[in-house]
């Protein structure tokens, strides 16, 4: 069961880096309703949060654990700190993005895609 959830986490999360690897500004425009609307925010923190433990526990069969408990704890870590934190510091974050150039959204959805195609191939593999 826990192999069907890795693989929908790895389908999801390669969708979401070819998005943004393609369009970057729709990372702004998901970005500003999950970090500023209270509903969305819950619902995705706890998202990330649930994903980001089953990368940690549920993957310690797999060749590159290290690699998926390092990731899953980054999401732990920043669903925690979007659930947590304050409007003032989330409005901070948004307009910090904003700043950013096209060309760095790009990368991290490329960045997203390779980690996506990396779990999906490591499952079949050796999962």
């Amino acid at each position: 069961m826990a192999d069907l959830f890795i693989g929908l986490t790895s389908l999801a999360w390669g969708l979401a880096g070819l998005t943004v690897a393609i369009g970057p500004a729709v990372a702004l425009v998901w970005a500003r309703p999950i970090l500023l609307d209270p509903w969305p925010r819950f619902w995705f923190g706890q998202t990330i949060l649930l994903i980001g433990l089953l990368l940690m526990i549920g993957t310690t069969a797999l060749m590159g654990f290290w690699i998926w408990a390092v990731c899953g704890a980054l999401a732990t870590i920043k669903a925690c700190l979007l659930l947590g934190a304050p409007v003032s510091w989330r409005e901070r974050v948004l307009r910090w993005l904003g700043t950013w150039p096209p060309w760095l959204y790009r990368v991290g959805g490329t960045i997203d895609l390779a980690l996506a195609i990396g779990l999906a191939a490591d499952l079949m593999l050796h999962g």
